[in-house]
């Protein structure tokens, strides 16, 4: 499966609030040029938000647009240092999740995400996890026995599973093949 990489390209923005203000972040996101997908969640966030974001100063702009929602708890902006991709899209499968990630070792955790088919996506995202990965399955059972497959090889995972999911199909054209 071939993989194409990127880096310091884009951020996921996470956003904790209540229900009303959710909801309308994420129908507003959907309008950004920028978006690459939007997602409601379980676990300690509400929203994941990916945005292709070239510089802090336009991903600081959209923070503070989700900021000034009333409602809005909390947002942790996460700038993607380095990322890989493989040649399926997102959107491909019937099933996925986001899940972060920690790594049981300091070095190569892209060449071993890179071996898993499963793994549309990773990012490195700095912070209290190495990366965030969309894990895919063709149906749910398969996403979360790629889960527990990563957990009993030592990788520790969070799981945020979308309640809503939206992708910018947009994105075929736009992806950045580099």
């Amino acid at each position: 499966m071939a993989w194409n990489q990127w880096s310091k390209r884009s951020a996921y923005l996470m956003v904790q609030g209540d229900r009303e203000v959710g909801e309308k972040i994420w129908k507003g996101v959907q309008k950004w040029d920028e978006t690459i997908g939007a997602w409601m969640v379980t676990g300690p966030w509400d929203l994941v938000i990916w945005v292709d974001a070239t510089n802090w100063e336009e991903l600081y702009e959209k923070v503070v647009w989700i900021r000034n929602q009333k409602g809005v708890k909390a947002t942790s902006s996460h700038f993607v240092y380095k990322g890989m991709k493989n040649s399926k899209w997102w959107w491909e499968w019937p099933a996925g999740s986001w899940v972060s990630v920690r790594s049981p070792r300091l070095n190569g955790e892209l060449k071993s995400i890179a071996k898993w088919p499963w793994a549309v996506s990773a990012a490195s995202v700095p912070g209290d996890w190495d990366y965030l990965v969309w894990v895919g399955g063709k149906k749910w059972d398969d996403v979360w026995k790629n889960i527990w497959n990563m957990n009993a090889a030592g990788w520790h995972t969070q799981t945020m599973v979308p309640i809503k999911s939206w992708w910018n199909k947009a994105w075929k054209s736009k992806w950045w093949w580099s």
